[in-house]
């Protein structure tokens, strides 16, 4: 069996001690999560209810050189399921396809976990005090925040006003810890897989403008014990991301969306572009076809040549539908 870079085909580049693949296989639409519709996250469920139609997708995937995919564990029966697509895919293709795991950073305060919707409510308040009106509105138009809001996605609490839901104070914030128990717990999930980057997530969004690189820099320690290099999910990068540069964390990379028409780019397409721009270290891009909304060689072309971002991780589909992505994607690297 091939490891994950011997059968890569395309260009590759270093992730701190890890070189990947530039492309990167999504997690979307196998975790019933597509940005688009409750309409096609029913039909690709249904779809992909036979986990044989996962297996040729990802073992089609590696054999064109892309050999390294995003996994999770928010919502277990899918995610086991794709994992084993992923074990299955491995053995089809003979190559052993690499991983970057999603895990959620499992913070508490006072022994109880964080309320997610007074999180929500930190991620308002810190946007609606830097850019006002100009942020809502974007909110309020943009098509992945209102699918996510519509209640069929993954988070049905995105919408969150900080002046109906009181946020947390810097007083609690400094009170927050690590369930590190339950982060071994999560960990544990993905035993048995070529774990190579460790994206941790989620609470980035409310630890970093709080100042709580402590914290931070605590569970990156904890995460080095198990994986070569640890980056982070990023939600609203116009505000993280030049927080986490000025308290220097060291993070490896940062994930975060990034798309053309300025999608899902929280708090504003122009601070979270600014921010990307100006990043010191490699970011891999998400949602990079808008959820769906973009012809695929605009996209990669994008993100990959025009901004230049180290990599981007994209939402897959049926065979049919890879086929054509994967040529599209490949040809912006040639």
């Amino acid at each position: 069996m091939k490891t994950y870079l011997e059968a890569c085909t395309i260009p590759t580049v270093a992730i701190g001690k890890v070189e990947i693949p530039r492309l990167i296989m999504g997690i979307h639409p196998f975790d019933g999560c597509g940005y688009v519709s409750p309409e096609r996250d029913r039909e690709m469920l249904d779809h992909f209810s036979d986990v044989q139609r996962i297996v040729d997708v990802l073992a089609y995937m590696a054999g064109q050189g892309i050999t390294i995919v995003q996994t999770d564990h928010m919502v277990p029966h899918l995610n086991r399921q794709h994992l084993t697509a992923v074990w299955k895919a491995s053995q089809q293709a003979g190559i052993q396809i690499g991983t970057l795991p999603f895990i959620v950073v499992p913070i508490t305060l006072d022994g109880q976990p964080v309320d997610q919707h007074r999180v929500h409510a930190n991620f308002d308040k810190n946007a609606f005090e830097r850019y006002g009106q100009t942020y809502r509105d974007y909110l309020a138009n943009d098509p992945i925040v209102g699918y996510l809001t519509g209640g069929h996605g993954i988070e049905d609490d995105a919408l969150v006003n900080f002046e109906e839901v009181p946020p947390y104070t810097p007083e609690e914030i400094g009170r927050m810890k690590i369930d590190y128990a339950s982060f071994e717990r999560y960990i544990g999930f993905f035993d048995g897989f070529d774990l190579l980057i460790a994206d941790p997530g989620a609470e980035i969004d409310l630890l970093a403008p709080a100042g709580r690189f402590d914290l931070i820099e605590e569970y990156i320690t904890f995460l080095r014990k198990h994986f070569d290099a640890v980056v982070t999910s990023v939600h609203h990068p116009g505000i993280t991301i030049p927080a986490l540069e000025e308290g220097n964390v060291s993070f490896d990379g940062y994930i975060t969306p990034l798309n053309k028409p300025g999608v899902f780019m929280l708090p504003t397409p122009d601070s979270a572009l600014e921010a990307i721009r100006n990043s010191s270290r490699p970011v891999i891009g998400i949602k990079t076809m808008a959820g769906g909304r973009l012809v695929a060689q605009e996209a990669f072309d994008y993100v990959l040549n025009e901004i230049g971002i180290a990599a981007c991780m994209f939402g897959l589909g049926t065979l049919d539908e890879v086929q054509y992505t994967a040529a599209e994607a490949k040809k912006t690297l040639a």
